[in-house]
């Protein structure tokens, strides 16, 4: 079947709104077609809740006039200085009988306006663009009795209605089709589907030439778009879902609290991924009703017989313009459906030579097992031999006689039971440091959102900041914290990781807002790493009272703006992070996503700049040796050489010693040496001190009195220079003890004395 028969076989179902009012544009020239940079129930997340796009943007330069598109009575408006970039003028026609209410959004209004006053299409300036805004958002309502109702918002582009004239002769674009299990992030690679299913597909509206790229006008969501199920050969249709096909047409807006039922976590401005087995069709939203709603649903696979067919997703705009696009399938009658990722609690050194790691239980009730994996080096894993005691009703594990210092990390997959059973996909990474001397550090995972840059369901950041922990850590999720499984006061200094967010995904909740007020008055330190932290808890319009003093009050910094262009960090002068100098935030540079929106932040109750951006804006605020804010994700800095560099001049801001700090001026020593440990006898701290010639493997370890090794200090690759280390020993009896430094051609054993 041709593609142009195809489409055609939708339009007895391509309906509008019977609103026929048209109007003129609201800039000159009045009576020409201009372009548009966003589109009517497009997604959006900026300034609150995920929500669907209420009107059309047209854009025009910053303090261009404003007109009205109809003549009529100013119904409200409100300033920039009550309403900041939403200030608006709202005006009521009376038409054909009954009331139009239009709005234009993100103007600051003429001043001689009041409501009640008439004003004339193309003639009254309503006012003008606020500066940075760059377009007006021009906001329809239906048609309605009373001049007073609200009326349910519609798209200003359709026919035979809304703007007009409006040329459009470019259609819609469909980037990918892609199959998941129902509600899930579980994804159907292979596209052997089995049990419910969801289809989802990211699409694109234009209204200039070219393909979807990043302007503005050719990444818009689309007004109308469905699915068929054909044959494997395209020979016929098996399967039309309700509502001949259409998911959703955009006649009337939703309900806002179905914006992430109609769209994907992963959506945001300008990337529009629609779920298109959700809801049931079109007939619940193409209403003024206020049953606007749009509820979870799937494709129950085993409506058809197992064997292959092809998904047919098209997508239609408001003048007829359209895409389609297949997408071949195979039905099974397996069960392929991969348990979810699994959710890592923590991994704690919960006592001396133990080792437990934790995670929350799966809800699958094939869930067999669960798969542990572990690593020194986070790139080669080794499963852990016993997996098969972590039965679906295990939710930790306690390994125990754990003697070493080195870090370890570990990642966690679900097994079903299936006849071929099916592994999930990793969990985020944590990792710890045991038993080393000194004190403790918590790295607490806060980064479980992604409508940010970063679009992947489980994450590698905790090891990735652990990596440059060169001293005792451990790694917790912030619902451990939240929910008092993980005590604060048990550290010394705590990362709180929260990485790239969306601008309405929360970052310091009020749960971790409580617990972190708590913990810093008790003497605990904070390094708090992510973007959009502070324009979470302090743009101008949106955040509450609480959320600004916990920032301004506790964290001791304030928002500014985004800080975006640049993407070089230096270190202040006259302080501990003088001499840093880093880049950030480019995936071709090696940054794990690309960082968009870091935070421009202000010093404020007693804060100072410790780090700034190449174009002087301020990347990080600190305060009093307890607090530490940067603007930017920890992960997204690129090299670890620069991750180490900055994680040693926070912990040394926090006056925390490192388990192995390298000494003197950086003069490569010119042989090896193990000097005599200081003091000594001691109690219950001493310092090593020894000095390598060479880029070495070393190791240096404790032995008792009877020459059996105790613990393990250092086991890794060491670059040629003077190191100090140190060995807390609270834990031992008094006693002689020996120390014994060795590499591939060098060893040598010394002895202390513990006295208690």
């Amino acid at each position: 079947m041709k593609l142009f028969a195809i489409i055609l076989a939708f339009l007895p179902s391509f309906l509008f709104p019977q609103d026929t009012i048209t109007y003129q544009w609201p800039f000159e020239p009045f009576h020409s077609t201009q372009l548009i940079t966003g589109t009517f129930c497009e997604f959006r997340n900026t300034l609150s809740s995920n929500h669907f796009h209420d009107g059309t943007d047209i854009p025009k330069a910053d303090g261009s006039a404003v007109y009205p598109v109809l003549s009529g009575t100013v119904f409200s408006l409100g300033t920039s200085a009550t309403e900041g970039t939403s200030s608006y003028v709202r005006v009521k026609t009376f038409i054909e009988g009954k009331w139009k209410h239009i709005s234009y959004v993100h103007m600051e209004p003429n001043p001689t306006l009041s409501i009640g006053m008439s004003v004339t299409v193309g003639v009254t300036v309503l006012g003008n663009i606020l500066s940075g805004q760059g377009h007006v958002h021009l906001r329809e309502r239906e048609l309605v009795e009373s001049e007073n109702s609200t009326g349910v918002d519609i798209g200003a582009l359709r026919e035979p209605g809304g703007l007009k004239p409006y040329v459009d002769t470019y259609s819609p674009k469909i980037l990918w089709v892609k199959f998941f299990q129902d509600n899930s992030n579980i994804e159907f690679t292979t596209k052997k589907i089995f049990g419910n299913v969801d289809f989802i597909a990211q699409m694109v509206e234009r209204n200039t030439d070219g393909l979807p790229n990043s302007s503005s006008t050719t990444n818009n969501g689309v007004y109308h778009t469905g699915y068929k199920i054909y044959t494997s050969g395209k020979d016929s249709i098996v399967y039309t879902p309700p509502a001949s096909g259409t998911r959703y047409k955009f006649d009337y807006k939703p309900l806002n609290e179905y914006a992430n039922v109609v769209y994907t976590l992963q959506s945001n401005t300008t990337t529009h991924i629609y779920i298109l087995t959700n809801g049931t069709g079109n007939h619940g939203i193409s209403t003024s009703t206020a049953n606007r709603t749009v509820n979870n649903n799937y494709f129950a696979s085993n409506t058809l017989p197992a064997g292959n067919y092809q998904l047919m997703v098209y997508a239609i705009d408001t003048h007829g313009n359209a895409d389609t696009v297949f997408s071949p399938f195979e039905i099974s009658t397996q069960d392929v459906v991969s348990p979810s990722i699994p959710f890592l609690k923590s991994v704690l050194n919960d006592s001396i030579n133990q080792v437990t790691i934790s995670w929350y239980a799966n809800t699958e009730p094939d869930l067999k097992n669960y798969r542990l994996y572990f690593s020194t080096t986070g790139t080669t894993w080794n499963i852990y031999p016993n997996e098969n005691t972590l039965t679906s009703s295990v939710t930790k594990l306690t390994i125990k006689n754990t003697s070493s210092q080195t870090p370890v990390y570990f990642k966690l997959t679900a097994i079903d039971s299936a006849a071929f059973p099916n592994e999930s996909g990793f969990s985020d990474i944590y990792g710890l440091r045991p038993n080393s001397p000194g004190q403790k550090i918590l790295v607490i995972d806060a980064f479980d959102r992604i409508s940010g840059s970063y679009k992947q369901p489980s994450h590698p950041f905790a090891m990735t900041t652990g990596q440059s922990i060169n001293a005792r850590f451990e790694t917790a999720h912030n619902k451990a914290v939240m929910d008092g499984s993980i005590q604060l006061s048990n550290y010394s200094a705590v990362v709180w990781l929260f990485g790239d967010e969306g601008s309405t995904d929360e970052t310091f909740g009020a749960a971790e807002q409580t617990k972190a007020i708590a913990y810093l008055n008790s003497g605990g330190k904070i390094f708090s790493t992510g973007s959009e932290i502070a324009y979470d808890l302090d743009r101008p319009s949106g955040p509450s009272q609480a959320d600004r003093d916990f920032l301004r009050n506790n964290l001791k910094t304030s928002y500014a703006e985004d800080a975006s262009g640049s993407y070089t960090i230096n270190g202040s002068v006259s302080t501990v992070f003088e001499g840093l100098s880093f880049a950030y935030g480019d995936i071709i540079q090696g940054s794990p996503y690309n960082e968009d929106y870091p935070d421009y932040l202000n010093p404020i109750n007693g804060s100072s700049v410790v780090l700034k951006y190449a174009n002087n804006l301020n990347a990080a605020t600190a305060f009093n040796g307890s607090v530490i804010v940067l603007g930017i994700p920890f992960e997204t800095i690129h090299t670890k050489a620069n991750r180490d560099a900055l994680m040693n001049a926070a912990l040394k801001y926090f006056d925390i010693a490192t388990s192995v700090v390298e000494h003197g001026n950086g003069n490569i020593p010119s042989s090896f040496s193990l000097e005599q440990n200081y003091p000594n006898p001691f109690n219950p701290i001493t310092k090593i001190r020894f000095s390598l010639a060479n880029n070495e493997s070393a190791t240096l370890r404790i032995f008792d009195v009877l020459g059996k090794e105790i613990t393990t200090l250092i086991n890794e690759q060491l670059i040629a220079g003077t190191y100090d280390v140190s060995w807390d020993a609270t834990a031992y009896p008094s006693g002689v003890y020996f120390y014994r430094l060795q590499t591939k051609d060098f060893s040598q054993t010394k002895k202390l004395v513990l006295t208690k």
